[in-house]
């Protein structure tokens, strides 16, 4: 069984003294870790001070975003061999708003995946649901556009550490809603993919998170499709009560099933 996953992207919101303030209201409350994972992907100034305070906890800090190369004259990047001498285990990549507004194309996206693969930290890969459909061996196939790009280079073994993303632009940000049908279809697509192009093992093993529109009221049914691993979450999870709420989604509800 997949263990889920539950990830806090606060995007370019809070501080470091907003940042470690959020940590000392929430660490307490956050289950142990045994059935799910929790992260959180703060600005990259507040990773270091949130990764000393969470270093003894269940707490994953994520980077958002990483550079393609590991050092060199490349101003203002961010190097994923620094984030995992800095204790990172995970970095975001591919998101939406880094294609939208910063124009990364799926060969960017696929040498970060493989740079961070190749040092150790898994990759994250977001993708949206931009299909199209193929033709192998006479059968009709759908297909989610960007993901295969961005996976190329990357050995079996890496890829069952990959953990995917799925997230509709039409549910991402203040005023969308999140469909369920489209959270469960894109997942699916995702692993009927990965199961097309990798196998029945890899697809079985691979995590797939769905990002848009996660609150603490649709997050246990969100949770609930089978093909849904986990959720990314942004706005929600800037609240602490929220996200102390979502990451004990499992037991809230079991609580809600008993009453």
């Amino acid at each position: 069984m997949r263990k889920p996953f539950i990830v806090a992207n606060w995007k370019m919101h809070k501080n470091v003294e907003q940042s470690v303030a959020f940590l000392h209201k929430v660490l307490d409350r956050l289950p142990n870790g045994d059935h799910v994972d929790i992260g959180i992907a703060p600005q990259s100034f507040a990773t270091y001070p949130m990764i000393e305070i969470t270093q003894h906890t269940n707490l994953q800090i994520i980077s958002q975003n990483a550079a393609t190369k590991y050092d060199g004259a490349y101003t203002g990047e961010i190097s994923v061999k620094d984030l995992k001498d800095m204790g990172i285990n995970y970095v975001m990549l591919g998101h939406s708003e880094r294609r939208r507004f910063f124009h990364e194309s799926n060969q960017i996206v696929n040498q970060k995946v493989l740079a961070a693969a190749n040092i150790g930290v898994t990759p994250i890969v977001c993708t949206n649901e931009d299909e199209e459909s193929i033709v192998i061996n006479n059968k009709r196939y759908y297909i989610l556009r960007q993901l295969h790009n961005v996976l190329q280079g990357l050995s079996i073994e890496q890829l069952q550490k990959v953990i995917l993303s799925f997230e509709p632009t039409s549910s991402i940000g203040e005023g969308h809603e999140m469909n369920l049908q489209l959270a469960e279809r894109g997942c699916q697509l995702l692993r009927q993919q990965i199961r097309l192009f990798y196998g029945n093992d890899v697809a079985n093993r691979i995590r797939i998170l769905y990002g848009g529109s996660v609150n603490p009221e649709n997050i246990a049914q969100v949770m609930d499709q089978p093909d849904v691993d986990g959720v990314l979450i942004g706005r929600a999870s800037l609240d602490p009560e929220k996200f102390v709420q979502m990451a004990n989604y499992q037991n809230n509800y079991a609580l809600a099933l008993q009453n």
